[in-house]
């Protein structure tokens, strides 16, 4: 942070940043109800995280059941869908439009590939 407070304000550094934070509690995250929260909570700064990346995320973890993992995912779906305005996110933020493995032509559900 010291770095980047010689060259622009802290604010823009921690609204920058605070996504890899979020994206790494949420890959270490270990209950349902602690993924769907912190899901949750970066929609409220990135309404345009798609549920995709919970379920790269999840299908990361060995430690976590299959059939857990499906159950993580459908919730954060779930929760993705009812932010949605009209069928669209709210804003765009600018992260996730940028993530490639994101892109619809290969946003392919994970679950064929772990059989």
């Amino acid at each position: 942070m010291s770095f980047y407070r010689k060259h622009t304000s802290v604010f823009k550094v921690e609204s920058r940043l605070r996504i890899l934070s979020d994206l790494r509690e949420l890959a270490s995250a270990e209950s349902l109800d602690a993924f769907s929260l912190i899901y949750s909570n970066i929609l409220e700064h990135q309404p345009d995280c798609p549920a995709e990346v919970v379920e790269k995320l999840v299908g990361m973890r060995e430690d976590i059941t299959r059939k857990d993992a499906k159950e993580v995912v459908q919730v954060c779906k779930e929760i993705y869908e009812n932010s949605l305005v009209d069928g669209r996110t709210p804003k765009t933020g600018f992260v996730f439009p940028r993530v490639k493995c994101l892109n619809n032509a290969s946003s392919k559900s994970i679950w064929p590939k772990l059989t």
